[in-house]
């Protein structure tokens, strides 16, 4: 029986499972987890490299997403072969997720401070206070750059 659990073996032991699956790659690892089922990548080529880049410099995500500018930037507007406009529609649907998260962030956000309002009143005002004293602070460092770049 293997040791150490696959993401590939099912998630309980049979005579029938007697070892892990695994892909013929090996190397580092990226997990994957859209919320109801967990994957991960692996790589073929130099796992320290792999990995570096990853926490580094990009996710796949993030390599794909510039990827996905680029080949739209270069195909341009008046492109409109299949190809690319599966590329432009999957772009737009992956575009409509992150506003619908970054919404419900601010819904549960709002809905949390509402809340605490109700339950610890004082401890929202030391929180909207927190935040009043952050807005100000990013509003001034803009102003720095914007005034730096006249000059």
């Amino acid at each position: 029986m293997a040791n150490s659990p696959s993401p590939f073996a099912p998630p309980f032991s049979t005579p029938f499972w007697p070892f892990d699956l695994y892909l013929p790659f090996s190397g580092a690892t990226q997990s994957i987890n859209p919320g109801w089922f967990n994957t991960t990548i692996t790589y073929a080529g130099d796992a320290q490299i792999e990995s570096r880049v990853i926490s580094d410099v990009a996710s796949y995500g993030k390599q794909i997403g510039i990827l996905s500018e680029a080949l739209l930037e270069l195909a341009g507007a008046d492109a409109h072969g299949e190809a690319v406009e599966r590329l432009r529609t999957v772009v737009a649907e992956i575009e409509a997720i992150k506003r619908r998260h970054r919404e419900r962030i601010a819904d549960r956000v709002t809905d949390a401070l509402q809340s605490l309002e109700r339950l610890e009143p004082a401890k929202a005002d030391l929180l909207l206070d927190e935040i009043e004293r952050r807005i100000s602070e990013a509003r001034g460092q803009v102003q720095r750059k914007r005034h730096g770049a006249r000059s």
